[in-house]
Formats: C-alpha cells, sequence, structure tokens
C-alpha cells in the first residue's frame, strides 16, 4: 500500500468513528499538512462545514441530507450545496412562503443576514417589506407570487386583524382617501400599529372599498 492510500485510510476511519472533525484533528491524525489532507479526501468525497467557518471536514456518504439539502450533526451544519452564499438562495427558493431573516438564520442555524442581503442585490432573490421587517422570496414571479399568497394566508389564519386595527384602518382611509395600502400601514406605524401593508390591502379589500368607489389608492 502507498503512501497516499495509507494516510487515506487513516482520515477515513477517523470520520467513520467520528462522523465530522475538524481539519486541525485530521492533521493530527495523519500527522500530515492541510493540503495533503485535501488531496488525500478528495479521492473519497467529503463536505466541509458551511457554519464553523468551514472548520469541520464530513464524509461524502456520511450526511442524511433532509429536503433542503441540510444535515446537522450536534451543532454543526453540512449542505449539499456547500458554502452560504450558494445555500441562502436554495434555502429561499424552496421555502414554501419565503422566509425572513430570523427564520432564514434559526434555520441555519447562523446569522445569514448579509448572505441574504448578498443574494438579493445580486439578483438571485428578491425581498418585500413585510411589517417591521423583510419577506425574502423568489426572484421568479410564479414562484414569487405562490409564496406571497401562501404567506398572507399564513398570516391571515393566524393573526386575525384585531377590531380596533380594522377601525384605524378605516378612519385613516377616511382622512386619506387618496394613500396607498403602504402609506397607510406607514402612518399607523408611527401611531404603534404594527400592521403590514398585505393586512391594510386585505381590510380595503373586504371592505370592498374599491368597488365602492370610496377609495383610490395612489403609487405613493
Amino acid at each position: 500500500m502507498d503512501e497516499l492510500s495509507k494516510t487515506t485510510e487513516k482520515l477515513v476511519q477517523a470520520l467513520r468513528k467520528k462522523k465530522m472533525l475538524s481539519l486541525k484533528d485530521l492533521c493530527k491524525t495523519a500527522n500530515c499538512c492541510p493540503m495533503t489532507v485535501w488531496r488525500n479526501l478528495k479521492t473519497v468525497g467529503y463536505y466541509t462545514s458551511f457554519s464553523h467557518k468551514a472548520r469541520y471536514w464530513t464524509l461524502a456518504d456520511t450526511p442524511r441530507f433532509d429536503k433542503d439539502g441540510l444535515w446537522f450533526y450536534r451543532d454543526v451544519g453540512f449542505s449539499v450545496h456547500g458554502t452560504l452564499p450558494r445555500i441562502v438562495p436554495q434555502l429561499i427558493n424552496n421555502s414554501p412562503i419565503g422566509m425572513i431573516p430570523r427564520e432564514a438564520s434559526e434555520r441555519l442555524r447562523v446569522r445569514v443576514q448579509n448572505q441574504l442581503h448578498d443574494a438579493f442585490t445580486q439578483g438571485h432573490i428578491h425581498r418585500v417589506a413585510w411589517g417591521r421587517t423583510q419577506l425574502y422570496v423568489s426572484a421568479d414571479p410564479e414562484v414569487q407570487t405562490q409564496q406571497l399568497q401562501r404567506r398572507q394566508e399564513q398570516s391571515d389564519a393566524s393573526n386575525p386583524v384585531s377590531d380596533s386595527d380594522t377601525i384605524a384602518i378605516l378612519v385613516q382611509l377616511v382622512r386619506t382617501p387618496h394613500s396607498s395600502a403602504k402609506r397607510i400601514a406607514a402612518i399607523l406605524e408611527t401611531r404603534g400599529r404594527h400592521l403590514t401593508t398585505q393586512t391594510v390591502q386585505r381590510i380595503i379589500d373586504t371592505y370592498d372599498l374599491r368597488k365602492k368607489g370610496r377609495y383610490t389608492p395612489s403609487r405613493s
């Protein structure tokens, strides 16, 4: 058995036993440098963690990836998609209802605000205002529409609009009949009522104000 095969065998056996190891531990196991670890494990296949600064390694056939291509061992995350900049767009596109930053961070168990912003600016995903935060959705218009519709349906079911909020929306419509739903939501926000643009629009639609000619939204 040549030296490369001996080193590979040591590394593979160690990873089979522990499931994952840090690069430092792998180097210690085979008494070699990081480049040698990479060269040997490349022949059998491996993944590096997307969390913990890619410090941990596992064999390619060890992870049991879920529907989002994720696998967690203890608190360390691995993905079939590789690094966070590649994982985040896939996660958003695969979500039935899109994700706000907190949801994406909880799903990946790491903060991903920067990656979400970068993916948006690069055109890989889209975002819309959602209450006091941003909702990230697919850049594909058809998928995006479905995500927004499902998200709104979920929001409606779990957060019915109170009578007080409904009255506040209707009163503001009387005061500023040409304001858009977005503008009305912003005005009510300053008064301590945290309502999404979609919620305001739902009240407008529910009371059939457009058809009755009482509400003519502007673009502002």
